[in-house]
């Protein structure tokens, strides 16, 4: 881990999201990765470290992962730009999925900014690896920062578990691919840290998910 980057995740929303915030503490730059609702305590971190934030990243176009995207922006600048893979857009523009749930959501703001698979992101001196991984929503992604031994996988896989399939654009089979080719090609000491549930690692996916076998 570089000294000056830090990564802190705050557990958000009804649904139990993890939402991450890297910070490189060298020039004050910040990154929020799947902010969901809540966001306020992380707001709190942000002045009281006085960082800037010069990015939100998307790792898919689900509700609970974007909850806290207006609020977010609305403190800290419209300008800020808002990643997401061009095939959400169209989940992100019809509700984020929520009418699944029994209910209407309206992000009330756009992606401004769009990731691309094999993109390489620069933060903190280093890059940030941008991998499309579909099944659980195809414009899914996972962010691989290889300097620092760590993905952020969204709702891809789990602590021993995997994403869910059964909701609208889900697939099963494009979902075990994506973790073949775009998880387990990652070297096994990886941290995993996904949009629910506790930090695992590659290894121990690999060894111990009943969902890989």
């Amino acid at each position: 881990m570089l000294p000056s980057v830090h990564i802190d995740t705050f557990v958000l929303g009804q649904i139990q999201n993890n939402t991450y915030l890297i910070s490189d503490e060298r020039n004050q730059q910040a990154v929020v990765i799947d902010p969901a609702a809540g966001i306020s305590e992380l707001v709190a971190v942000l002045n009281q470290k006085r960082l800037q934030l010069s990015a939100i990243w998307i790792t898919h176009a689900h509700f609970d992962h974007i909850a806290g995207v207006y609020q977010l922006l609305h403190t800290c600048g419209s300008d800020v730009p808002l990643y997401l893979h061009p095939d959400d857009l169209p989940l992100w523009r019809s509700g984020a999925g929520a009418r699944d749930f029994g209910f209407d959501f309206d992000p009330r703001v756009e992606p401004n900014a769009f990731f691309q698979h094999g993109q390489l992101i620069p933060f903190a001196g280093t890059n940030i690896a941008v991998r499309h991984t579909p099944g659980h929503a195809p414009g899914h992604v996972l962010l691989y920062w290889e300097e620092q031994q760590v993905a952020f996988c969204g709702d891809l896989i789990f602590y021993h578990s995997v994403g869910r399939t059964d909701l609208p654009q889900g697939d099963e089979t494009i979902l075990m691919r994506s973790i073949q080719n775009e998880v387990l090609t990652l070297p096994d000491l990886t941290t995993l840290l996904s949009g629910h549930g506790p930090a695992t690692t590659v290894g121990e996916e690999r060894k111990n998910n009943p969902f890989l076998y």
